[in-house]
């Protein structure tokens, strides 16, 4: 469930609460060679609908990252969690994120979330070291 009905919580008169659930994010997000998700995200919350049908989101994007260390190329993984904090308006010309037909899309929310908490490389333990060749090494 990555969308937010408002027309809904209007009508049920669901003002604040909780939501959460799994969303399999493309590896395209990872900017680390070699490195995937090994987990779907997932994604928790709690919401805010304000008078104006505005909506607050806060919460965590938590996931793991398998593949291998940036520095020896062992093969690892890692847990992941950032923050998610996005605020939805129902009209296009806002600085935060928009929303139309009562429908809020978390999508791209998750997404940038997700890309906030990534690191910028994985490492299979603090003290690794990397591979070092030495100058008889030749590629070929």
């Amino acid at each position: 469930m990555m969308t937010i009905d408002i027309r809904k919580l209007n009508a049920q008169k669901k003002y604040e609460g909780d939501m959460e659930f799994e969303y399999s994010a493309p590896d395209s997000l990872i900017d680390i060679p070699f490195v995937k998700f090994g987990t779907p995200i997932k994604v928790r919350f709690s919401y805010e609908l304000f008078e104006d049908d505005s909506l607050e989101i806060r919460g965590s994007v938590a996931f793991r990252l398998e593949g291998q260390c940036s520095r020896c190329l062992k093969e690892t993984g890692a847990d992941i969690e950032g923050e998610l904090d996005a605020y939805f308006q129902p009209t296009k010309d806002c600085e935060d994120y928009s929303y139309s037909n009562g429908i809020v899309d978390l999508k791209k929310a998750v997404e940038e979330a997700v890309m906030a908490c990534l690191p910028f490389t994985l490492s299979c333990e603090e003290e690794c070291e990397p591979i070092r060749f030495s100058s008889d090494d030749t590629v070929k």
